[in-house]
């Protein structure tokens, strides 16, 4: 109980030291006459001990990821660049011309070599198709960054590309004991994909030109922008078409591609009704229900819940909800399995 008191006051602690150490700097390193031998010191204590400080008390003694140590550094050098009187940052400048690419270079490796680790895994895996390669570098890189905004956004941004360009080659996953239901082929999101492919492209070239004559940078600022649209757009179309609906004999995943998700377990499943009709676009959605749809497609049926599950989506965001509505190109067969499913289920 004493040891579990402790590890409650670290942050406090920690936090209280980092602003006490940095307000006695300040003041030192405004005093007169004061040595270069001080200078240097102080610098490297600014540098160097609250990094040090984080890893020993949290990461450490944690399971916080190991991201937390870089961000403090990083904000350690920002602070110390504003404590440090511009008379003596030659010290500290010398420093930046070596830390920040070494900073850099480092994060890099980890970041490759967590993705790395992944190919290997994935190769090692492959005769398991439940593994895909996209959920083995999460489960790669999830002890190193969390599995918060950081890790999400991450992942969101390798679907975009991996489903954008590797999608035109993907086929939807087939797994053995599962039941596959696509909801692509009857859904207007093909449609939309085409429409706003024509209008990014030639909104992208007028603006382009447009821009150009102001600034020529801001210019290929917005191309660029443009041209990350146009693979979210389509690589959100391949992933619809990769990632189907799933049933097991004790669950169902619920999708619309890499944009959200939710796994329901049968015994949690109180009823299958038919969706009532959206008012449009515009009409909010409530805040417990997961729409795994356009809005501008008819939904068909909604799954109500015993117990909220977590929805999960783009960008590491998450939410509770207790019902979920969906369509699918084969509503009579989903949900007369979803049904059986249930019955089986309550008769045991």
């Amino acid at each position: 109980m004493e040891v579990l008191a402790i590890k409650k006051f670290l942050v406090p602690i920690l936090i209280v030291f980092i602003i006490s150490l940095m307000a006695g700097s300040y003041f030192i390193l405004r005093l007169d006459n004061i040595s270069d031998f001080i200078v240097i010191l102080i610098t490297l204590i600014l540098i160097a001990l609250p990094p040090f400080g984080t890893y020993w008390l949290l990461i450490r003694t944690r399971t916080m990821p190991k991201l937390l140590l870089y961000l403090s550094f990083i904000i350690c050098l920002g602070a110390s660049y504003l404590i440090i009187p511009s008379s003596q940052k030659g010290c500290f400048n010398k420093m930046l011309v070596w830390l920040i690419p070494v900073l850099e270079i480092s994060v890099l490796i980890v970041v490759i070599y967590g993705i790395f680790k992944s190919v290997i895994s994935y190769r090692r895996n492959k005769q398991d198709e439940e593994h895909d390669f996209l959920d083995v570098i999460r489960i790669s890189l999830e002890p190193k960054l969390g599995n918060g905004f950081v890790l999400g956004a991450i992942l969101t941004e390798l679907s975009v590309f991996y489903y954008s360009i590797i999608g035109w080659f993907r086929k939807p996953t087939v797994i053995e004991n599962e039941d596959a239901y696509s909801y692509h082929k009857t859904s207007q999101l093909k449609t939309i994909i085409i429409i706003f492919s024509i209008l990014i492209t030639l909104e992208g070239a007028f603006f382009h030109f447009l821009i150009q004559s102001w600034s020529n940078i801001a210019a290929w600022v917005f191309t660029i922008l443009n041209i990350y649209a146009l693979l979210y757009i389509m690589g959100l179309y391949h992933s619809v078409r990769s990632l189907p609906h799933i049933i097991t004999s004790d669950k169902v995943i619920i999708r619309f591609g890499y944009q959200s998700s939710v796994e329901l377990e049968i015994s949690n499943i109180k009823d299958i009704k038919t969706a009532k009709e959206q008012g449009g676009i515009g009409e909010k959605t409530p805040k417990d229900t997961y729409f795994a749809m356009l809005h501008m497609d008819s939904p068909q049926y909604e799954i109500f819940l015993k117990e909220p599950v977590l929805m999960k989506s783009s960008y590491g965001r998450k939410k509770y909800v207790k019902t979920v509505v969906f369509r699918t190109d084969e509503p009579a067969k989903m949900v007369e399995e979803l049904n059986s499913n249930i019955d089986s289920l309550s008769n045991e």
